[in-house]
């Protein structure tokens, strides 16, 4: 767990190592010019972040150019331990928290943690397959009455389950309002659930999407604790989302949360997200 930004610029080598991160990132097979692919380029260090200028065409590239990164005056340190610190699973950060400890302003910091959601929302994940636990959540406040659902937002969930039975890898969807009835979930809107999260074989597509309101661990008893714990970190970490930009804080709790099961390199895939010129595009 790094604690603060210094010790994790430490940690990492300085701000030239970082920027060798992003640019083995960015081009993980050595430099492509991205306009005629050619591999070879001139290193113009007049800049702050270098240049490279390709010998065939002189395009001129850095590593940040054409990507979500692109114009950003942060050094890329910074961008690196918002990531690190983001999908952290011990730890969240928000927007305060984050322009406190790299000493950026708020209206920065908010801008980064937004982009990098951004990143999270993008990167594909396996779909669930085999046996899958999978139900309705609602995120938000709680609602006045029985009939009363708009301050809550629908959200699919799900949970899939490795051979020896633990869990192996969760998504999670919000359910457009027209697929909602009466505080359940309608046949469409739990196909559509299956068609994006779960995969195409008939044992996965088998399983149950329980529709109603109150799903409990009696229907879904590893899926419940999960999404609860989930939710309520979303909540203590930011303070309130508003549901134009919820999916991007349940693509963030997702990521963490399957890294964290399956041992990848969380950051690094993050990295390569920002890095990618199709995400910008």
């Amino acid at each position: 767990m790094i604690d603060s930004y210094e010790a994790f610029l430490l940690e990492q080598g300085g701000e030239e190592a970082c920027f060798d991160y992003f640019l083995r990132c960015r081009w993980p097979n050595g430099y492509r010019c991205p306009v005629c692919n050619h591999r070879i380029a001139y290193t113009i260090r007049t800049r702050r972040l270098p240049l490279f200028e390709c010998s065939r065409c002189h395009y001129q590239a850095s590593v940040t150019s054409g990507t979500l990164l692109e114009g950003t005056r942060t050094p890329l340190s910074k961008w690196l331990f918002a990531m690190k610190r983001i999908i952290d699973p011990a730890q969240g950060i928000n927007a305060v928290q984050l322009a406190e400890l790299v000493h950026v302003t708020y209206k920065t910091a908010y801008a980064m943690l937004d982009k990098i959601r951004q990143c999270l929302r993008s990167i594909e994940t396996d779909k669930l397959a085999g046996r899958i636990e999978a139900g309705l959540a609602f995120f938000g406040r709680p609602s006045l009455s029985y009939f009363e659902t708009a301050a809550q937002r629908p959200i699919a969930v799900g949970v899939s389950f490795s051979e020896s039975d633990r869990p192996a890898s969760i998504a999670v969807m919000e359910i457009p309002m027209e697929h909602m009835h009466s505080g359940t979930i309608a046949s469409m809107g739990r196909e559509l659930f299956k068609s994006h999260c779960f995969a195409s074989d008939p044992l996965s597509q088998q399983n149950t999407v329980h529709h109603t309101k109150y799903l409990t661990r009696r229907h879904c008893k590893t899926l419940v604790p999960i999404y609860q714990a989930g939710f309520k970190r979303i909540n203590a970490t930011y303070h309130g989302v508003h549901p134009r930009h919820l999916s991007k804080y349940l693509a963030e709790f997702a990521f963490r949360w399957n890294t964290l099961q399956n041992g990848s390199d969380g950051l690094l895939r993050i990295a390569q997200a920002c890095s990618s010129p199709t995400l910008a595009a």
